[in-house]
């Protein structure tokens, strides 16, 4: 990753944890279980870190995927909006895979593609894709960053969401270069494989891009032990501010 890449995701990373820590507030003050238990302290801090996680995910690792795509030149954007219609006969055979025991990401993209129709609208679900990023060779990448433990109606929902993504843009080029994926930024099982036992819901290979190999699909390189330290430098520079915040949540 160039200098000028780890900037732009520093700037980033510190604009959005600084403004949470000015504009912080809780949604509420009392807990009366949590405060028998613990300080004031503790609590508005475990708040924080709640709304952060929110906020990475909503925010910052969009934007940072973005930032590495354009970095390599590829076209990007979030909150992408995709076009398309569903048959009802391409909506059945996206049922039946979600019920399959055994899903097949290769196999079942290639029977969407046979199977979908132009100009006979069923549903148009979840047409707003976290990232999208377009490589030169046409290939178009469809991102759906999650939570790091989905459960699993979340991993069912999630997976239902992609193929009907590739639905969607197929209905629209039957030749697209289609790849959509579910994104999770970073293996919470580490140094262990990730192995959420949701996950049997998905292809693994097909489906799931997990840290080094997310990162390295936004970037075309791997940046994980990049943006790892790009992280460290913006939370050493920003280390009294938290203290700071820390300390009045207390009074």
């Amino acid at each position: 990753m160039n200098e000028e890449c780890k900037k732009q995701i520093a700037d980033l990373v510190r604009k959005k944890v600084c403004e949470k820590l000015e504009n912080y507030k809780s949604e509420t003050v009392y807990a009366p279980f949590f405060s028998a238990i613990f300080d004031r302290e503790t609590i508005v801090m475990a708040s924080l870190m709640q709304s952060l996680y929110t906020t990475f995910g909503m925010s910052i690792y969009e934007q940072m995927a973005v930032i590495l795509a354009k970095d390599k030149g590829w076209i990007a954007e979030r909150q992408y909006k995709l076009e398309g219609e569903i048959d009802i006969s391409t909506e059945a055979l996206i049922d039946s895979f979600c019920l399959s025991g055994k899903p097949n990401k290769m196999v079942e993209i290639e029977m969407i593609r046979d199977s979908i129709k132009q100009g006979e609208r069923f549903k148009h679900h979840e047409g707003i894709v976290d990232v999208y990023i377009r490589k030169p060779d046409g290939t178009e990448i469809f991102v759906d960053i999650t939570t790091v433990k989905p459960n699993l109606k979340e991993f069912r929902s999630l997976r239902r969401k992609i193929l009907r993504w590739a639905a969607l843009r197929m209905s629209t080029n039957k030749d697209a270069k289609v790849d959509t994926r579910i994104g999770i930024p970073y293996n919470p099982y580490h140094p262990e494989p990730y192995a959420r036992w949701t996950g049997a819901e998905c292809d693994p290979a097909g489906d799931l891009l997990v840290q080094e190999e997310l990162w390295h699909t936004f970037a075309g390189e791997d940046v994980f032990d990049d943006i790892l330290d790009v992280f460290n430098e913006v939370g050493i520079e920003i280390k009294q501010k938290v203290r700071g915040f820390i300390s009045r949540a207390g009074e």
